[in-house]
């Protein structure tokens, strides 16, 4: 938040988030060059507020950092605010993780686990590749900040002796923003219901059943009505994207895939092409195209087309996995032009995480298949040698993570083709860091209990 500022430039994504809130570009005469992709922009103007097509409780927290924004300055809208703002729920989050980090015997042993655990989150969620996101109107943020909180809330409650109906209320909202964030992870809050349904066991009382209930049907409701009021053009967008620039692109049998999806041969011209491509033989926003192909198809008809072609779903798994380790875009700007840095600057302060993902993690999706199978074992493990409910709870709620980690990569794929692969797969990146996390700090928590019963003996 010191000069100079850190923030992300404009992908062309902030201006369906900046109506809705009542925000506006400063300047609106900027050229392209200057409002796109090169400069971060610390300072914002007001506007009116218009309702949009962009479906997302993120913009109720921008909303919200846009009023306080009017109550320091109200002729500019400073970026920090909205900063200020993601970082208290991000120390939030952070903390109630700290203080629920597991008993390891005695206050020694307890408190290198709880280091290990603080170095670790500091390490990776204070990385610049996360932080950058921060002072933005990206929805990244908001989905990392509620994902943290989900899980502390949940680990949480998992170490109360008696939970309270507080953190189950903050676990509900933690999990029902990241359901709403965006559309291709409204699947998720279903997964999120199931995991607040094991809640139910914490406590005998019928005052908590009703309460986990209650969890339940809203986390079940959100999510559906998040898929229910997804708007068409973003359908018929994403449809294409799926086609075109998903099954389509880099096909060996062109013809073949499109006769086996019903999609007429005229069509083939725009195979490999992409929604926002220009001067394309046929245009994206034909009537025809859209009465012919894209209301005659699915989402489902390209699952059901991937299921019976598992080789080229594992093709576009490995395109996946070349991107899968990129915490931000590498094409955005990182400074306000004021800072008189080059266009398309970005800021490596402390990004030895990002940086090390990016040069060092395998670029096969076998790899990742056969590390989260790994981490499904030894959570598995833990789970059956374990009785306790509140242990189980947790082994449970890491099995989510890294489940909401699988559907964040195949979701994508299926929901946008290889659209944006880098950014869509931002969900990916938080769940698999907090994996990393996790096997960090239950290593530590194994190697000091080790210690202290070869001492005993």
């Amino acid at each position: 938040m010191i000069p100079p500022v850190i923030g992300m430039a404009d992908s062309g994504d902030f201006g369906r988030v900046l109506g809705v809130t009542g925000l506006a570009v400063l300047d609106p005469h900027q050229s392209y060059e200057q409002l796109y992709f090169n400069y971060a922009h610390q300072k914002y103007g007001y506007g009116g507020y218009q309702l949009g097509g962009y479906v997302s409780t993120h913009v109720i927290l921008v909303a919200i950092a846009g009023w306080i924004g009017r109550i320091v300055n109200s002729e500019v809208f400073d970026i920090r605010i909205l900063g200020l703002t993601y970082s208290v729920f991000f120390v939030w989050a952070l903390t109630l993780l700290v203080r629920n980090a597991p008993e390891a015997g005695n206050k020694r042993n307890t408190l290198i686990v709880t280091l290990a655990l603080s170095l670790s989150l500091l390490f990776v969620f204070g990385d610049i590749g996360y932080l950058a996101y921060f002072q933005s109107f990206f929805g990244e943020p908001f989905a990392l900040i509620a994902t943290l909180l989900m899980v502390a809330s949940a680990i949480a409650l998992a170490s109360s002796p008696r939970p309270t109906g507080k953190l189950l209320a903050l676990f509900i909202v933690a999990a029902l923003a990241v359901a709403t964030s965006k559309i291709q992870n409204a699947p998720l809050g279903f997964v999120f219901a199931l995991l607040t349904w094991r809640m139910s066991g914490l406590r005998v009382d019928i005052k908590w059943r009703k309460q986990v209930w209650a969890g339940v049907a809203i986390l079940l409701f959100g999510s559906a009505l998040m898929i229910l009021v997804a708007p068409d053009r973003l359908k018929n967008t994403n449809l294409y994207q799926s086609i075109f620039y998903g099954v389509l692109k880099d096909s060996p049998n062109v013809a073949r895939d499109m006769k086996e999806l019903g999609i007429p041969e005229k069509y083939a011209v725009l195979a490999g092409t992409n929604y926002f491509q220009k001067d394309t033989a046929i245009p994206q926003k034909d009537p025809i195209l859209r009465q012919e192909v894209l209301e005659q198809l699915s989402h489902k008809d390209i699952a059901m087309y991937y299921l019976r072609h598992p080789s080229r779903f594992m093709q576009k798994l490995d395109r996946a996995a070349e991107n899968a380790m990129y915490i931000r875009p590498y094409y955005l700007g990182n400074y306000d032009q004021s800072a008189d840095k080059r266009p398309k600057e970005i800021s490596y302060s402390f990004s030895a995480w990002s940086q090390w993902k990016d040069k060092q993690m395998p670029n096969s999706a076998g790899v990742y298949i056969g590390l989260i199978f790994a981490y499904y074992v030894a959570l598995g493990v833990l789970w059956w040698r374990n009785r306790s409910r509140r242990l189980r709870l947790v082994a449970e709620t890491l099995a989510v993570i890294a489940l909401a980690g699988v559907f964040s990569c195949v979701v994508p794929l299926i929901g946008d083709g290889e659209a944006d692969l880098g950014k869509h797969l931002f969900m990916f990146n938080v769940c698999f860091d907090m994996m990393v996390i996790s096997v960090i700090t239950g290593a530590v928590y194994g190697l000091v209990r080790l210690v202290e019963r070869r001492n005993r003996t």
